[in-house]
């Protein structure tokens, strides 16, 4: 009897490959068994009846996998975008998480060991010694809470062992990055044990910054940051990495209770996003997103974070039927950004933010396991969030108020909106020609930047404060039950309690005001699902779950407004099939949505307002496979296809401005490729890697604005990895982004709103090599 396994996820059969070692004795254990927690309970993922893919352990070690983003290479209709540790975005199946509001929650859960992690600020963490990644495609309201509206992804970190061992990881590539993790687990007694790990991370930005050259407009100028104070010119290249991370773990088991606690801290001190202008361009240079930039920042801009997380989880089995769970958590994150919002070197707009917050909540959930047919849990939870952000802009006046005067007048002639916001049927060369005539009017005949000496430099904007506080309160039951031997039923249901606080306060020439509001919220979310065994190999599942994203409240001179709960009907069909060698998953699936919520910046307050747009569908399909040819041999491949689309009409039938349009990062095809090849050579191992992945065109604004968009495009990735036998040493040579592929990661941005957009540019070509040490 083959065992049952993965197969919603094909990429976690191809990474439960036999180690570089390991011979496989029996073919029938080619691909082996993985457990996941999904439904709150240890289970093989075959008896899961929800689309999810799984990354295993042994996959992240091969291909090096150390950031989110990185994962969404490999599976199917999943996109993650971190530019940054400060803003990250997820999209499932087409559905982007993309607000920047500390008074909004995510469509996505991220978790982190069973606690929610899905603030922005919060959510890109580092993957350093992990055991697994599962990402559950649609909502998810009684596995995940309150922001599962369109999925889950969900890190767990590996827990101690009762074996004593220890690895290292050393790096060097061609952008000057260095690297080093390490993990060392040791059991204390029969009861006790600990592990830590650590990662860090250094790496040259990739976007050159000529801000104080002697070629630059301003040359080494000193600027003035968000206090006023006079900082010097900085010309550190943008778009780098800074990680320090350290994680331990303590786990303490006896007959009926185990207690496991953690603590973490992960430190970026990042050199920036590069947004760089598509309209102005560095002196001597072009608008190239792959040239060098002239940023007007000074020494305020980049990234620095500083996340510190601590929880602890308790689980005691009452009897042989039934497990008690509780835990708690408190995370703090500060976060300090300064960036060029308009990408050039010319002051139109600059910003500045600090962004402090205070996470904390526990749950306890009491689960039933009959051993026979009838498994289920009742829980509780509750979670805090404290959150403050005040926003600096600076801005050269004369240059600002000339760009704000000549653009109002060519939108009012030319009836073309340069806001990324606003839908246009005006083709990308009319609105160019219109930028051109903009930007014209920021430069004298002799090429040199406007100025005005009855005008200050810079003047300072703000500060805008928005503060935010979230109390959620869900209560949650689930049932699965074998009605047969062979069909599984399982239903749950979620309520919510919520009280959502807001605060904002302008600091404007005519005083400072404060606008404050509060909503209390409830609602009730189902889930339903339903799977066939049709025998070992073959299992069907089909489910159904509404999911919903939070109201906002919105507080600003006009008053209070409340924005209607986003709510999705999700329609799940799959198939999962298991043999020795082959495995192979796809599903079918379809979501309506209501009320859709959109995300913007107030261009005034900088204020991130959330407005309903109006309703849509999205549907798709996606498959993954994994064939297993021998224990030193596999290929996984996966595909999706993806309609989403915005329904051409609001709920009551009035015209909708984003009407057909596509959602934003969501490609209709996507799809990855990776071969596996052991070598044996003498007492050699040989480990090649091989990673292409293909994704067709995206727009990275639901306004499907001209230009701002990602042709298709794919990646590759090869590595070759080099061990003895009986020795604790390995060595690795590597190259991600083998053929140099130039592509965009993100395109409009603040720069976009204004009317002049910025674009992000994705890795070049970067080679590498690494040693290990493992003992």
């Amino acid at each position: 009897m083959y065992r049952k396994t993965l197969l919603a996820s094909a990429v976690l059969s191809a990474l439960a490959t036999p180690s570089y070692a390991q011979e496989v004795q029996d073919e029938q254990e080619y691909i082996e068994e993985i457990t996941v927690t999904a439904q709150m309970r240890e289970q093989s993922v075959m008896d899961v009846p929800v689309t999810m893919d799984v990354i295993s352990s042994e996959f992240l070690e091969r291909t090096n996998i150390m950031e989110l983003d990185e994962l969404s290479r490999v599976l199917p209709n999943v996109q993650i975008q971190e530019q940054a540790v400060s803003l990250p975005s997820f999209n499932i199946r087409g559905v982007t998480d993309d607000t920047s509001s500390v008074s909004s929650t995510p469509r996505i859960s991220v978790y982190q060991d069973g606690f929610d992690i899905s603030k922005k600020t919060v959510s890109s963490v580092s993957l350093y010694d992990i055991a697994r990644v599962e990402v559950l495609k649609g909502p998810q309201p009684t596995l995940f809470g309150v922001a599962a509206a369109n999925g889950a992804i969900s890190i767990h970190s590996q827990l101690p062992t009762d074996e004593k061992e220890m690895k290292v990881q050393l790096g060097y590539d061609t952008q000057s990055g260095k690297e080093a993790e390490f993990m060392f687990n040791s059991p204390i007694n029969d009861n006790h044990s600990f592990r830590i790990a650590g990662l860090y991370r250094e790496m040259d930005g990739i976007v050159e910054n000529n801000a104080c050259s002697d070629d630059s407009y301003y040359g080494n100028a000193n600027m003035t940051d968000h206090l006023g104070n006079s900082v010097s010119c900085n010309s550190e290249d943008l778009q780098g990495v800074s990680v320090q991370a350290v994680r331990g773990t303590w786990k303490a088991t006896y007959e009926q209770l185990e207690v496991i606690a953690r603590a973490s801290m992960e430190y970026n001190d990042q050199p920036g996003i590069a947004f760089k202008s598509g309209s102005i361009a560095p002196n001597g240079g072009d608008t190239s997103p792959y040239t060098a930039a002239e940023f007007s920042m000074g020494s305020e801009l980049g990234i620095e974070r500083t996340l510190q997380a601590y929880d602890l989880t308790i689980n005691y089995d009452i009897n042989n039927m039934l497990t008690l769970h509780a835990d708690a958590y408190y995370k703090d994150v500060e976060v300090s950004e300064g960036f060029d919002a308009d990408g050039s070197a010319l002051r139109i707009q600059d910003a500045y933010f600090d962004n402090d917050a205070t996470l904390n909540g526990g749950s306890v959930r009491l689960v039933y396991d009959s051993g026979d047919k009838l498994v289920g849990f009742i829980g509780a939870s509750t979670s805090h969030d404290d959150s403050i952000l005040p926003y600096y802009v600076m801005v050269d006046p004369f240059v600002r108020g000339t760009f704000d005067a000549v653009k109002a007048q060519l939108e009012a002639t030319f009836d073309i909106p340069l806001d990324q916001n606003i839908a246009t049927d005006a083709s990308l060369e009319e609105i160019e020609a219109l930028r051109a005539i903009l930007v014209g009017s920021l430069f004298n005949a002799d090429g040199t930047p406007i100025s005005n000496d009855a005008f200050p430099d810079t003047i300072i904007q703000g500060p805008y404060i928005f503060e935010a506080e979230l109390d959620i309160n869900s209560y949650v039951a689930e049932v699965s039950y074998f009605v047969t031997d062979n069909i599984n039923v399982t239903a749950g249901i979620r309520y919510i309690d919520e009280t959502r606080y807001t605060k904002n306060t302008y600091t404007l020439d005519a005083g400072t005001f404060v606008f404050e509001g509060e909503g209390d919220f409830d609602d009730t979310l189902p889930r339903l699902a339903v799977s066939y065994d049709m025998n070992n190999n073959w299992n069907f599942y089909a489910n159904y779950a509404k999911g919903r994203r939070s109201p906002v409240v919105n507080a600003d001179a006009s008053g209070v407004t409340v924005t209607k709960a986003e709510i999705v009907d999700s329609y799940d069909v799959g198939v999962k099939y298991q043999s020795a060698n082959f495995t192979f998953t796809g599903a079918v699936f379809t979501y309506q949505y209501s009320d859709y919520q959109q995300s913007y910046t107030d261009a005034e307050t900088l204020q991130s307002i959330t407005v309903t747009v109006g309703d849509s569908t999205m549907s798709g399909i996606e498959g993954m496979a994994t064939y297993q040819y021998s224990d030193t041999l596999s290929f996984t491949t996966s595909l999706g296809f993806l309609d989403a689309e915005f329904a051409d009409e609001t709920a009551e039938g009035t015209p909708f401005e984003y009407g057909g349009n596509k959602f934003r990062l969501a490609p209709e095809v996507s799809g990855a490729i990776n071969i596996n090849k052991l070598v044996e050579m003498d007492n050699w191992l040989l480990d090649f890697n091989w990673l292409t992945s293909f994704q067709s065109k995206v727009y990275f604004e639901s306004s499907n604005y001209p230009g701002l968009w990602q042709d298709t495009y794919s990646l590759t990735d090869v590595s070759m990895k080099v061990s003895k036998d009986n020795s604790p040493f390995a060595f690795e040579l590597y190259v991600d982004n083998l053929l140099d592929k130039e592509y965009l990661i993100d395109a409009g941005n603040t720069g976009g709103g204004l009317g002049i957009p910025t674009f992000v540019r994705g890795m070049p070509r970067i080679a590498g090599v690494r040693l290990y040490y493992d003992f």
